[in-house]
């Protein structure tokens, strides 16, 4: 499964168009990407769980 497929799926189950649903697919993984490059943790429950490295300071 790709960002596409998401999309397609989000949209055909909550009546979005595709444009929409893959918004909001972009905007999920950029805010869980933005999250771990910050080091947060980021857990999807029964799916997912990273720890991220963060920025080491000088």
């Amino acid at each position: 499964m790709n960002n596409s497929d998401l999309a397609e799926a989000l949209a055909g189950e909550h009546g979005l168009t595709k444009a929409d649903a893959r918004k909001f697919v972009d905007t999920i993984f950029a805010q869980i990407t933005g999250a771990a490059a910050k080091g947060d943790e980021v857990s999807l429950n029964d799916f997912w769980q990273v720890q991220g490295q963060g920025k080491s300071g000088s």
